[in-house]
């Protein structure tokens, strides 16, 4: 090899790091945001839409053991399940992990309305979160256990 080609491939060497260098500095390269990364709970899958059936009956007045264990079980493989069982608590810091969180859980408050009844999911919409959908839920099933035993 030439002395201008070795000289040339260190020019470029050098010129490929000084401009590396400054798009860190710069902003323009950045680090990818954890929930980019297909096992992070606030991962959306291209396949995550809002009419997506997750479960296989839609919950009604007698079914909800069955339902619960279905839809957990749904979340579960979604990696969604920290957003009803409390686990994954919304940030509060607000910043771009905050908004990811609100889209993942508006998308899950979507998929739980959407394997309602008319009648059970519209008195759930008032719910800020699918943590508060999944409560009341939970609520309505034990007291009308207590009051079955009554």
């Amino acid at each position: 090899m030439g002395e201008n080609e070795q000289e040339h491939k260190l020019t470029l060497q050098l010129l490929k790091e000084s401009l590396l260098k400054e798009a860190s500095t710069s902003g323009l390269v950045s680090k990818p945001e954890p929930w980019e990364y297909p096992n992070h709970q606030l991962y959306l899958h291209y396949s995550d839409h809002p009419g997506a059936i997750l479960v296989p009956q839609s919950l009604v007045e007698d079914n909800y053991s069955e339902w619960c264990q279905s839809m957990t079980m749904a979340l579960t493989i979604k990696n969604k399940v920290g957003l009803v069982n409390g686990s994954s608590p919304r940030p509060t810091v607000q910043d771009n992990e905050q908004q990811q969180w609100d889209q993942c859980d508006t998308l899950v408050k979507t998929w739980l309305i959407g394997s309602m009844s008319k009648a059970i999911s519209g008195s759930v919409k008032h719910c800020k979160t699918a943590r508060d959908i999944w409560l009341e839920l939970q609520e309505r099933v034990l007291s009308n256990q207590y009051c079955a035993t009554l």
